[in-house]
């Protein structure tokens, strides 16, 4: 367990120094593991076997169930409640994934919740293979000097078979032609949503009208360029408010609000609840929210 200061969640160490780590999931075991927690690399959680377990990954629940992997980023709030699960952990820190060649885009496209979940069932012909490959890598790791270019190949391969999948769904919910715009905007939503800029901000990044892009939105991520905004905005002040010791003008400030009062009508507009009442309930917080995910 890291502590990087009070702005920051506690951060779970999966690689424990190394560039990357297999581990099964029914024996890996932390302090952190069923409390909210960031993590310091990314991790691919394969479920094979479960009797009901969750993932509360930025304040929304997710199943775990059999077949399903996923798919999270350094940073994200994560809690597992575990119900005696199978299946494999996949970590590995961001230098050694640009060891891959991967592209940043191809990674973004992996590992973006812009679809709303971040996961993948996988089908029965891929089941197979990423296990193949899982092993492949933990053989590897058992030699005495590990190959890490043969580990960096491996992995390669494996999130060229997830980034396939991933486009196979994408395609089934949005024209090729407007899935990179998308892309695109929930990559410039990150890097400038605690600047709260207006639709036309990101309308002319993207080389396209506002109504146009609000437009495609709706249609096929079922939400706005403003309320993407604000559900960043509110998972981020969610996480400084359950694992931070920031006062609510100081979590105010650091996200855009000029006025205090505002981000606390702000937030309790979206989720029916003051900062200081979301606070005061703890990590307990966690659940209730993500029965209740903001939409």
């Amino acid at each position: 367990m890291k502590l990087t200061g009070t702005e920051r969640l506690p951060i779970q160490d999966l690689l424990q120094q190394k560039a990357l780590t297999i581990v099964p999931l029914e024996t890996y075991a932390s302090a952190l593991s069923e409390v909210p927690h960031s993590h310091d690399a990314y991790m691919i959680m394969y479920v094979q076997e479960t009797k009901g377990g969750d993932n509360l990954i930025d304040f929304q629940r997710y199943p775990l169930q059999a077949g399903r992997v996923f798919l999270l980023r350094p940073g994200q709030a994560h809690q597992r409640r575990s119900r005696q699960e199978k299946g494999v952990l996949v970590s590995f820190s961001e230098s050694f994934l640009q060891t891959t060649g991967m592209s940043a885009h191809d990674a973004f496209v992996i590992f973006s919740s812009v679809y709303q979940h971040p996961y993948l069932d996988l089908p029965d012909k891929l089941k197979i293979i990423f296990e193949e490959l899982v092993n492949l890598m933990a053989k590897e790791l058992q030699e005495p000097q590990p190959g890490m270019d043969i580990l960096s190949r491996y992995l390669y391969i494996l999130l060229q078979y997830l980034l396939r999948e991933c486009q196979a769904q994408i395609e089934k919910l949005t024209p090729a032609r407007y899935s990179e715009r998308l892309f695109r905007l929930s990559s410039l939503v990150e890097a400038h949503y605690h600047e709260h800029k207006s639709v036309s901000f990101y309308a002319s990044a993207l080389d396209i009208t506002p109504k146009h892009l609000n437009s495609l939105c709706r249609q096929y991520l079922h939400t706005s360029v403003a309320d993407m905004q604000h559900e960043r905005l509110i998972v981020e002040s969610k996480r400084l408010l359950l694992f931070s010791s920031l006062s609510v003008k100081e979590i105010a400030y650091q996200l855009g609000f000029e006025d205090a009062s505002y981000f606390v009508r702000f937030f309790k507009r979206i989720t029916g609840q003051t900062p200081t009442q979301l606070r005061s309930g703890g990590s307990e917080s966690t659940v209730h929210a993500a029965e209740n995910p903001v939409s």
